[in-house]
């Protein structure tokens, strides 16, 4: 269960201009302006393109083969069968039919340029809202049929691509600097996470998620708040239910918060008010919560060995799983109250 990198362009491959260029030729946009590029984080290079009155945005997809964007674009298709009082990517064909244009520097998709705001999560009506429209882009989700997906977020969240097994890299890490307490809490977190994986695997609720959800990836309406878009469905696939609920309450720190129970009810009434959950998937939240806080060391730490990260980049996530593993321990049940009674249990 890798995690996508979200901020820095550490490690890409630049996209020129002739490339650019060309892909736009394939829409038939030739001598079409590129106005500017997109911070877009380490997956992409994104450049918002004019023509005439309109705006477009390019997406070259460094993480992706053409066969995951085309995935991608199999998923957006059923979103947008949905209804759903939001908009999400609509990629257009290029001349030739497809969706997906092939490049020397990865796969590149067009979609018009959405409108919007990244929303402020720090009062309780923006995490209301922000909840609800996760729990209906779910339930439109949950209608996507497993098979048109390429991803699974099921899998072993200690396992990532270029991080050695845990005892290792707290070793490594160890001998770099990072004190022994706080590698010990990875320990302590990951061998959680080990033990009551299979049975999360053998009870949670499956089905298609968003797999990426945080504030950077939803858009809002600047003068009432309201959602009115959600981006960044690159890694949507196959998981449990309850992930894009788990990966909201994660990202927007409502948690960390020192009133982080009424900021936490106010996302998950907004979850519940469209999507309730059940008990088997408010019982595994704490589990979750730590195997995502877990996976995310793990994945910086995998960049920093191969020096696409700096120490501490690892060592913040460190302090945000001790962070986390504090809290469970002190507020893990009151949290737990607040989701049963929120979700009519």
């Amino acid at each position: 269960m890798d995690f996508p990198e979200r901020g820095g362009k550490s490690g890409q491959v630049s996209v020129e201009p002739e490339i650019v260029a060309e892909l736009l030729s394939s829409w038939g946009l030739e001598g079409e302006t590129v106005i500017s590029g997109i911070d877009q984080g380490t997956n992409n290079q994104t450049f918002l393109v004019g023509r005439g009155t309109e705006r477009l945005v390019l997406r070259v997809s460094q993480s992706l083969s053409p066969a995951e964007v085309q995935a991608e674009h199999a998923v957006l298709r059923r979103v947008r069968q949905a209804g759903l009082p939001f908009r999400v990517p609509e990629p257009m064909p290029a001349l030739d039919g497809e969706t997906v244009v092939k490049s020397p520097a990865g796969p590149a998709s067009l979609s018009p340029w959405l409108p919007g705001t990244r929303p402020d999560l720090a009062d309780e009506p923006a995490l209301g809202r922000f909840g609800r429209a996760v729990g209906l882009l779910d339930g439109a989700l949950a209608r996507v049929p497993l098979q048109e997906t390429v991803r699974d977020w099921r899998g072993d969240p200690l396992r990532v691509p270029g991080a050695p097994a845990v005892a290792a890299l707290c070793a490594e890490l160890r001998g770099s600097g990072i004190g022994a307490e706080r590698t010990t809490v990875l320990e302590t977190a990951a061998r959680r996470v080990a033990r009551d994986w299979p049975s999360l695997l053998a009870e949670l609720p499956v089905q298609v998620i968003h797999g990426a959800l945080a504030a950077d990836s939803v858009l809002a309406d600047p003068r009432t708040g309201e959602i009115i878009g959600i981006l960044d469905f690159e890694f949507a696939g196959s998981g449990f239910r309850v992930q894009d609920f788990l990966a909201a309450l994660f990202n927007s720190g409502a948690w960390e918060r020192p009133d982080w129970l009424a900021h936490t009810s106010a996302l998950a009434r907004g979850y519940a008010s469209a999507r309730p959950l059940e008990i088997a998937e408010i019982d595994a939240i704490p589990t979750l919560l730590l195997a995502r806080s877990v996976a995310g060391v793990l994945w910086r730490a995998s960049r920093w060995r191969v020096a696409r990260a700096q120490l501490d980049d690892v060592a913040s996530r460190l302090r945000k799983l001790e962070a986390l593993t504090v809290w469970l321990a002190a507020d893990r049940e009151m949290f737990q109250s607040m989701m049963a009674d929120t979700n009519g249990h």
